[in-house]
Formats: structure tokens, C-alpha cells, sequence
């Protein structure tokens, strides 16, 4: 598997998930300092294009949606993707095991998805994060 297969099929995943909830993403062009926001009334995400980051743009999709997908609440929520915030902590976890379900969608043994966990790292950007996979991956927590 290349990075390039996995960036486009990653994409194409994220793009079914934003369709199939109706969900508008809309792309601005920012300042490098801003943040992508979303607007869980709306069912929006903002991404903004000059937003400097190491993270993946899949990562930064995957971390909007998990705030649209797995949290009910009606704010908005800037992509703060190393605070210490509950709320954005769990979006960062929910956006992970979202990528972590399209990559290893073919791989059912957990001990395989932890060898592995380094290569979805480097594709996504995650290394920043890489405490958050490990946890999510951990094959002897998982066989539990």
C-alpha cells in the first residue's frame, strides 16, 4: 500500500462519511494561524487552506467529524488538536479510531494493527498523537 492509494481511498471515505450526514465543508483561505472550526447546529466544517499544521488533512477532517459524529452539543469548536481539553481530547480519539477504521479495514488482528500502527502514523501525521493510537491499537488492552 502507498501513502498516495491510502491519502485518495482516505479521502473518498471521509467524503461518503460528510455525504451520507449531510454535512457541508466549506474551504477558506485564512491566516496560517487559523484554526478549522466546526458548527455542530449547522453541520458545517471549516477548513481553513492556509491553516499550518503537520497534522494530515484527513486528520483535520476525521477530528471535525468526530465532533459532528460522536458528541451532541450545540457549539462551536476550533481545531485545537494538542490541548488538554476534554472535548477536544475525545475529538482527536474519535477522529483517530474513524482513520483507524478505514486503514486497517482489511486487518482484523489487533496484533497486526500494532505492528502497523507506525506506518498510519507517518500517513496521517500523527506523531504528535502517537500516545492517543497506541492506546486506541494497544493489541494486549484490545484482547482483553
Amino acid at each position: 500500500m502507498s501513502y498516495d492509494f491510502k491519502n485518495n481511498a482516505s479521502r473518498e471515505y471521509l467524503e461518503d462519511i460528510i455525504t451520507l450526514n449531510r454535512i457541508t465543508i466549506i474551504h477558506l483561505s485564512g491566516t496560517a494561524y487559523d484554526p478549522d472550526v466546526v458548527n455542530i447546529q449547522k453541520k458545517v466544517i471549516i477548513i481553513n487552506n492556509n491553516y499550518q499544521s503537520n497534522f494530515s488533512y484527513e486528520f483535520r477532517i476525521a477530528h471535525e467529524l468526530a465532533h459532528l459524529l460522536c458528541r451532541a452539543s450545540s457549539e462551536n469548536y476550533n481545531l485545537s488538536l494538542l490541548t488538554k481539553n476534554d472535548i477536544e481530547k475525545q475529538a482527536n480519539i474519535d477522529g483517530i479510531q474513524l482513520l483507524i477504521n478505514f486503514y486497517f479495514s482489511e486487518i482484523a488482528s489487533s496484533k497486526l494493527r500494532w505492528n502497523y500502527r507506525f506506518q498510519f502514523i507517518t500517513t496521517f501525521g500523527l506523531g504528535p498523537l502517537t500516545h492517543l493510537v497506541e492506546k486506541i491499537l494497544n493489541p494486549i488492552k484490545n484482547s482483553v
